[in-house]
């Protein structure tokens, strides 16, 4: 199967899940993380950087540990194999691309949303404020959703309340993700696992 190019021009936003290798595919709770692509297609992510390991985990938790929003530079240097589809495909990452038409009211409020919060990222926590809040966040001050993911904010779940409240707008891609420019914005390329 050829390669796919989702070409973003302000009409369309998008969720990654990580993790997530088809539309049916249900990812493990620590397997599966949630990034977005801005209206322009430039992706954009939340995560909590403290560092590895044990105590990463327990802060993680029960304290939370201080946020950051990546853009396309911060993913390069730090989560290549979320933005190159060649070096995802080498990691063995399949992740699934839930593309979501817009208006041009929406995607301006889908991008003031990761706007403020790359201002002020504030505090991850695994329960709560994780990569899929964040991301239900920028979707419900798009008013492309009323409200929060149901049950555990995970990535996965999020997915699937967009598609069931919103399937009229929405389409589905999995495959090795990657971004590239096309003209002044972005395209997702979607490569065949």
């Amino acid at each position: 199967m050829a390669d796919q190019y989702i070409t973003f021009a302000g009409d369309k936003v998008a969720l990654i899940v990580r993790g997530k290798t088809s539309a049916e595919h249900s990812p493990g709770k620590l397997e599966q993380h949630a990034d977005c692509a801005r209206s322009n297609g430039q992706p954009v992510g939340y995560f909590g950087e403290a560092g590895e390991g044990s105590g990463y985990i327990f802060a993680a938790v029960l304290i939370g540990i201080r946020g950051e929003v990546y853009d396309l530079d911060a993913f390069k240097v730090h989560r290549p194999y979320y933005v190159d589809a060649a070096v995802a495909r080498g990691a063995g990452l399949v992740s699934t691309a839930l593309v979501v038409r817009v208006s041009s009211a929406q995607a301006g409020r889908f991008d003031d949303y990761w706007d403020r919060l790359a201002e002020d990222p504030g505090t991850f926590r695994l329960l709560g404020k994780n990569c899929s809040t964040r991301a239900s966040g920028a979707f419900r001050h798009a008013e492309i959703l009323a409200s929060g993911i149901p049950g555990l904010d995970t990535p996965d779940n999020l997915y699937k309340q967009l598609v069931r409240q919103r399937a009229d707008i929405c389409q589905s891609y999995s495959g090795h993700v990657g971004f590239t420019p096309v003209g002044g914005n972005m395209a997702i390329v979607i490569a065949a696992p």
